[in-house]
């Protein structure tokens, strides 16, 4: 199996008064982030990540390859 290579893309911010930084555009447009993104912070010794938390719609049709999974399920009846 090939390994992927990926590029890594360096940026600086600097930190407000107000503890708040501006992620460079370049950042932004990289990880997918538009206004009102979620965004999670891992913190270790002396390093921080982030991850984008990804929209419940980005899921949307991932399990589409496995076909129809309930065929050998029995149809619950109605509840009402």
């Amino acid at each position: 199996m090939a390994a992927v290579l990926q590029t890594v893309l360096e940026v600086e911010a600097t930190l407000s008064s107000k503890g708040q930084i501006t992620l460079p555009a370049a950042m932004r447009a990289r990880l997918g982030l538009v206004e009102g993104s979620k965004i999670k912070f891992l913190c270790g010794d002396r390093e921080a990540t982030l991850k984008p938390e990804l929209p419940v719609s980005h899921y949307r049709g991932i399990l589409r390859h496995l076909g129809n999974i309930n065929t050998d399920m029995p149809k619950e009846p109605d509840r009402f």
